[in-house]
């Protein structure tokens, strides 16, 4: 002792570095993968013309984050009526950048960036969808929707009619 620590080939990934006195790796990476890396100790003897050392492959595996899309349903939108639903992420980094990434959205609704579904829609059906939450580090997370669209609720009054009589004028 005293040792020395570096990295002898390859590369930590971005945010990570390696302490050369005690060899520790430590920090906060935005990137996932897998990083090939050597890492080479050397003691401080000085005896026989060089010090000693001794070098280590690794592979290092950075997992991405696991973003999750709330909710996992969504309310019945009904046609001609106003509609609103905000969505949330969550396991990344704010902010979150939301896109329709499969399907599509009924004829009238819109997902605004900002995870905002709404509008009025204006036909009815059944409509699968997949909304994916980019995170700042483009990081990604998707929820599946149906959103069946259903029919306005269309209501005649009165129950019944009043009773007309032969030879005068009726209005209901």
């Amino acid at each position: 002792a005293p040792y020395t620590y570096s990295v002898a080939s390859g590369a930590l990934p971005a945010g990570l570095t390696l302490n050369a006195s005690t060899g520790v790796v430590s920090g906060t990476t935005n990137v996932a993968g897998s990083f090939p890396v050597s890492i080479q100790v050397k003691d401080s003897s000085t005896g026989l013309g060089a010090p000693f050392s001794a070098t280590n492959s690794y592979t290092l595996s950075v997992a991405a984050p696991a973003i999750a899309v709330t909710p996992a349903t969504l309310p019945v939108p009904k046609v001609a009526t106003a509609y609103s639903q905000q969505l949330s992420a969550s396991g990344g980094v704010a902010p979150y950048a939301y896109t329709v990434s499969a399907g599509s959205l009924p004829a009238g609704l819109t997902l605004s960036s900002s995870g905002l579904l709404s509008g009025t829609p204006t036909a009815g059906g059944s409509f699968t969808l997949t909304v994916q939450a980019a995170d700042a580090h483009q990081f990604t997370g998707t929820q599946s929707y149906t959103l069946v669209v259903s029919s306005a609720n269309i209501s005649l009054t009165p129950a019944t009619l009043p009773t007309a009589t032969a030879e005068e004028a009726y209005t209901a």
